[in-house]
């Protein structure tokens, strides 16, 4: 009978170290699995699939689920994000409020396209789903956290503030 080679983990030991105590900070294994992929998110920037074989591995679960979860969460990446993740909503109202004006602003400002991230790695932008800030339409997030209204005035003063 062959054995499964074990997965060649992409994580520095404490990386490592941190991601398998998700493994036990639950009632059952796999109830830390978004935690530890949250982990991974930060770290690398992007839940890739060899990070997420690995994860599957300490978890005891297929890599099917697990990059089910990564794919599925917005919050998880599988490509490389800027160290400043921007996100412009383009829920109906922030459609309606000019959010596509606002992605043309921030590919200008940021010199870059959606889902790519600068050449220095400080700044990346992509469209989400309704962020649930509908009164600030076009919303717009900074690694996570709402920055209000989109603004070409916004949009630039964050890349410079930021950089």
């Amino acid at each position: 009978m062959k054995t499964k080679a074990p997965v060649r983990s992409p994580f520095t030991p404490e990386q490592e170290k941190e991601l398998l105590s998700w493994t036990t900070k639950y009632p059952y294994k796999n109830m830390g699995l978004i935690e530890a992929l949250r982990c991974v998110q930060a770290w690398q920037r992007q839940v890739s699939e060899p990070a997420a074989a690995y994860v599957a591995e300490l978890f005891d679960l297929p890599l099917n689920h697990v990059w089910g979860v990564a794919t599925f969460f917005p919050t998880f990446t599988q490509w490389k994000t800027g160290k400043h993740r921007v996100g412009l909503c383009h829920g109906l109202s922030c459609s309606l409020a000019g959010s596509s004006r606002m992605e043309a602003c921030l590919s200008k400002t940021l010199g870059v396209p959606e889902k790519t991230a600068t050449s220095d790695g400080t700044f990346s932008w992509e469209t989400m789903e309704c962020l649930g800030a509908c009164e600030q339409g076009p919303a717009l997030q900074v690694n996570d956290r709402l920055q209000g209204r989109a603004t070409q005035a916004l949009i630039e003063e964050l890349a410079r503030d930021l950089k």
